[in-house]
């Protein structure tokens, strides 16, 4: 009888959460426009080592002259995080301008470091703060971004966190495989932009923002790029328009594999038109019901032709979408629902054939260390496996 009850409490709950889900789109939906920003040009480099990666970043800090804008939806007061505050304090000291923003959630470990941040000059604050509004779908909206801006003139946009699992030092997800990008020129400007935008949703009566340097006439300026933000763009839409242009092949890279209901019947539509899809994942998951929540998805993709891939050398937290090796789409944005439908987000897209040829090398590498699924690796493995993965299923927007 007890079991029955707790099942009974259970599936109240999955529904509940389900019908907040829906409504919370429904108004989600009405805020969203239409408008995106124009075609830039910049100087790129691609980045796939979280060590290489925050090098850069710490060598644009200290060589920071104006001003320093930091969001990340994890910012960890580790050993990591520690030495950047360092870093941060001494620039505040020299008179440089800092913001700093970090997700509420993702970085809920940051809260005790606010005041003491704010007293050596520096401004911060946390991102959609965790505060019930009648619904539980506010709560889900994370600022999941990780953009930095230094002096208005270099930006980067990619995977990587701050924190030690991102330079290899956690003992379970090390090696960290991700994808980021660092830049100059054009687009930087519109990193900023969404920096403050942001910023002034938290903070409103803040003084006005910083202005970027655009170097257009940068002749290093080569690289055509586009800022793609999850707001006013719907990342979903956003997916499928690249999927439309698909003539050969379409790779996915993510840690998380819970597709909306739309891309998931347009990507088996794309197979069945004879283009090749391939989904690299990680093997060892970072969360206990991720996994098995993409496992329905696999098992009709793997009956349609798709080639699905298992990452197992370290953790794959990559976030590349690659079309004919032809576009390229790197950011932030997980192909799950959350990420999709909700998340604050943040994409470059590009068609420049240096920075794509650094991307496949990567691909290809990482798909040497993986291995690929077959529906034998999906089968249940009893009864609590398959419970397990229904959970999955019905709270998979949650996860």
């Amino acid at each position: 009888m007890k079991s029955v009850k707790f099942l009974g409490i259970i599936f109240f709950i999955c529904v509940w959460l389900r019908l907040d889900w829906i409504f919370g789109m429904r108004s989600l939906k009405r805020q969203r426009n239409s408008s995106v920003y124009p075609w830039r040009k910049g100087n790129f480099e691609f980045y796939d080592d979280g060590v290489a990666w925050m090098k850069a970043l710490e060598l644009d800090i200290m060589e920071a002259k104006n001003s320093i804008c930091l969001l990340f939806y994890i910012i960890e007061p580790d050993e990591v995080g520690r030495r950047i505050f360092t870093m941060l304090k001494e620039r505040a000291q020299e008179g440089v301008h800092i913001r700093i923003l970090a997700d509420a959630l993702g970085s809920k470990k940051m809260k005790q470091w606010l005041k003491p941040l704010q007293r050596e000059g520096i401004e911060i604050g946390l991102s959609r703060p965790l505060v019930y509004k009648g619904s539980f779908f506010s709560l889900q909206r994370r600022n999941h971004r990780k953009i930095a801006v230094i002096d208005g003139e270099i930006a980067h946009i990619g995977g990587f966190n701050i924190g030690r699992e991102y330079v290899n030092l956690d003992p379970v997800l090390s090696p960290w495989r991700d994808y980021h990008l660092r830049f100059t020129g054009e687009g930087v400007q519109d990193a900023l932009n969404e920096f403050e935008i942001d910023w002034k949703r938290e903070f409103p009566d803040s003084v006005d923002g910083l202005v970027a340097a655009v170097e257009s006439q940068n002749k290093k300026n080569t690289v055509k790029h586009q800022i793609v933000p999850s707001e006013p763009v719907n990342m979903e839409g956003f997916m499928l328009g690249l999927f439309k242009q698909a003539e050969q092949s379409i790779f996915i890279g993510t840690p998380y594999f819970i597709p909306t209901s739309k891309l998931f019947e347009d990507l088996k539509t794309r197979i069945k038109s004879g283009i090749n899809v391939t989904i690299l994942v990680p093997a060892n998951p970072d969360h206990v019901l991720v996994q098995p929540a993409s496992y329905h998805y696999f098992r009709e993709l793997l009956d349609a032709g798709a080639a699905i891939y298992q990452y197992q050398n370290g953790f794959y937290h990559a976030k590349v979408v690659l079309i004919d090796k032809k576009i390229c789409d790197i950011g932030t944005t997980n192909f799950d629902r959350r990420s999709l439908l909700i998340n604050d987000e943040i994409n470059v897209v590009t068609h420049d054939h240096t920075i794509i040829n650094r991307v496949v090398t990567s691909i290809e590498k990482d798909l040497q260390q993986s291995t690929i699924l077959t529906k034998e690796h999906l089968k249940p493995d009893g009864i609590g496996a398959s419970a397990k993965e229904w959970i999955s299923r019905t709270i998979s927007h949650l996860l």
